[in-house]
């Protein structure tokens, strides 16, 4: 769980030096070529091409456009900032994770309480004629089936950060079974396109950011989505059934091996 989530650290670190890479390239080749600026004359907005000629002009439009990148890479973080397009106050990065820690809190916990309380493993009994359909190379009482039931109901409420790290614990649980451990079982396969396709039943994530966003009906879209991913899992799991059939599956892993994430 914890060389998951340094993973997950990389990839962010990755995301924002590109990022960073972009901006300071984009403004460089501004400032080279030119860029299409919008002026308001007269009370109508009025669009030119402006293109630097002079080495001052050069360093100028790039002091401006760095001090536009700094400035915008400050507010995206920031816990409240002025909007200058809409002149209203809106929330960045840490703002909008604030108003977002009640909602992970409180799905979190109820997911805590059901694990701790023993829910899930009955759920998991409850559900396991549908599991072994999605699932028939898993060993019943297996905890790849608890970690992929955990992963389900974290994307179904809409949990994305709640459901990664118990996609990485499934994925590990999935290898054990595993008996040729550079290639993909069809159980690792079919649990990666329906992670994919992520069946949404009550989306908390989306529905707080847009609470955030101060939306007048935060829910509205929630019908359109709920049919589009139905539709989505609905296909993930029909093309894997039929890719089944023509593939061979991996051997399964030794009894010794396959009894989990802790003998792995």
């Amino acid at each position: 769980m914890g060389r998951g989530s340094g993973v997950l650290n990389h990839i962010w670190t990755l995301l924002v030096a590109v990022g960073i890479l972009w901006g300071v390239t984009a403004s460089l080749i501004k400032v080279q070529t030119g860029e299409s600026i919008t002026k308001t004359v007269n009370g109508k907005e009025v669009t030119e091409f402006v293109r630097y000629k002079t080495t001052e002009e050069k360093v100028k439009a790039l002091s401006e456009a760095g001090n536009k990148f700094t400035k915008e890479a400050f507010n995206s973080v920031a816990l409240e900032y002025d909007d200058p397009a809409t002149g209203k106050k809106r929330s960045g990065a840490v703002g909008i994770a604030f108003g977002f820690i009640g909602i992970m809190a409180l799905w979190l916990g109820f997911m805590r309480i059901a694990e701790a309380s023993g829910l899930i493993a009955l759920l998991a009994r409850a559900i396991s004629p549908l599991f072994r359909l999605i699932f028939p190379s898993i060993p019943r009482d297996h905890p790849a089936s608890g970690a992929i039931l955990m992963n389900f109901a974290a994307n179904m409420l809409g949990l994305d950060n709640a459901a990664t790290p118990l996609g990485i614990k499934a994925m590990k649980e999935l290898q054990s079974l595993n008996g040729q451990k550079d290639t993909a079982s069809n159980a690792m396969i079919m649990f990666i396109c329906l992670n994919v396709s992520s069946l949404v039943i009550l989306p908390a994530s989306i529905i707080g950011y847009r609470v955030q966003a101060n939306s007048q009906r935060p829910t509205d879209f929630w019908i359109p989505m709920l049919i589009a991913t139905t539709i989505g899992t609905l296909s993930a799991f029909i093309m894997c059934k039929v890719i089944e059939r023509f593939t061979k599956d991996t051997p399964p892993a030794p009894p010794e091996t396959a009894t989990g994430e802790e003998a792995a």
